[in-house]
């Protein structure tokens, strides 16, 4: 079988849209490109997700990518990446802040935060995916990879699969951070992101995705009960974001949780 040929990226120094200037590729999806950009009117970086050159005939891409788009442009959470502009025509492009940062799937890479540090990414979680739920929404690929950390500020980027609640196709999410109801392409709620949540959470203290049976014992005593019932098989039976919400706080008051994020230092 011959090779698939990749399509060619838009160079350094070209304009990918009219005003936005090529600084460099940051990644090709399986859907999408995403570059770094120079935003001419704005004079600064930006970033801009474009449907992949070869994709460009699959409409369900394209609607994905416009709805991200409506979204991001018109939703304001200070724990929601902010949306630009959003181009509908001759091709669907995003145009996005750039977050100066790492995701959290780079701070847990090789190591695991502590109990302070991953209550208080996830109560900057539940307030967002909170916020997307009361607009209708759920954003279905809560992972660390999607969570980006900017001085202290977890803010949540990546609405590509975000949809109102409802029945959807198998296999949509990512492998791992999936809940089991997006696996069987079942009915999604955000009791679906609650499991999202949870499953970020646990790679934060554990340095592993939890998998389909997740191994609760491994997690810190005094985030433990928490993380089991985000993780819990029947949507049903996980708390909503209120719940968790308040749970939070009450550890958050605890002394041990009492310090700020980031890290304190390394290791810790």
């Amino acid at each position: 079988m011959p090779a698939t040929v990749e399509p060619d990226v838009v160079p350094a120094g070209a304009e990918l849209l009219p005003g936005y200037r090529v600084e460099g590729l940051l990644s090709r999806g399986g859907r999408v490109d995403t570059y770094d950009v120079t935003s001419l009117a704005r004079d600064c970086r930006a970033v801009v997700k474009v449907v992949r050159p070869d994709r460009l005939g699959n409409e369900r891409i394209r609607v994905a990518l416009l709805t991200e788009g409506a979204l991001l442009t018109t939703l304001s959470h200070p724990h929601l990446v902010r949306g630009y502009e959003l181009v509908t025509a001759p091709a669907p492009a995003l145009v996005l802040e750039t977050l100066p940062g790492a995701t959290v799937s780079a701070l847990v890479d090789g190591r695991r935060l502590g109990v302070a540090d991953t209550t208080l990414l996830g109560r900057q979680l539940v307030s967002v995916l909170g916020y997307l739920h009361r607009q209708g929404w759920v954003h279905l690929d809560v992972k660390p990879d999607n969570v980006v950390v900017q001085e202290g500020r977890a803010v949540l980027i990546d609405l590509g699969l975000a949809t109102r609640p409802g029945r959807i196709e198998r296999g949509l999410g990512t492998d791992g951070y999936a809940a089991p109801e997006q696996d069987e392409g079942g009915t999604v709620a955000p009791a679906t992101d609650v499991w999202g949540l949870g499953a970020t959470l646990f790679e934060c203290v554990t340095g592993t995705a939890p998998g389909r049976e997740p191994d609760v014992s491994r997690v810190p005593t005094l985030l433990r009960p928490l993380l089991a019932d985000c993780l819990r098989a029947d949507p049903a039976a996980r708390p909503g974001t209120a719940e968790l919400r308040d749970r939070l706080d009450a550890l958050l008051a605890e002394p041990v949780t009492r310090w700020r994020w980031p890290l304190r230092r390394a290791g810790r």
